[in-house]
């Protein structure tokens, strides 16, 4: 009985949110606000590699609010999907 008591004790723990958030990418396009990836260097530069024209664009100053997954919804055309897979790939190497 003890040892199933050990054993849902330590497999709460791991499935515990501060555990999940703690293997959580810093940055994601579904998580994280373009402000934020705009505002820290190797998000930046990331976002720059992957979205060259995108990222220099001046209109980006006005959805710094918003994630890239909510941008993409209202404009596919600059996000296509396998940009943004890139970028979140790019983004979930940043620690």
């Amino acid at each position: 009985m003890i040892r199933r008591l050990i054993a849902a004790t330590a497999f709460a723990l791991a499935l515990s949110p501060v555990a999940v958030a703690q293997d959580a990418p810093k940055f994601s396009v579904k998580t994280s606000t373009i402000g934020s990836i705009l505002d820290n260097a190797e998000a930046k530069a990331a976002f720059v590699k992957v979205m060259p024209e995108v990222a220099a664009a001046p209109q980006l100053e006005g959805a710094r609010e918003m994630t890239i997954d909510a941008v993409k919804g209202m404009a596919p055309e600059y996000f296509p999907d396998d940009k943004v897979a890139e970028l979140d790939a790019e983004l979930a190497k940043i620690k």
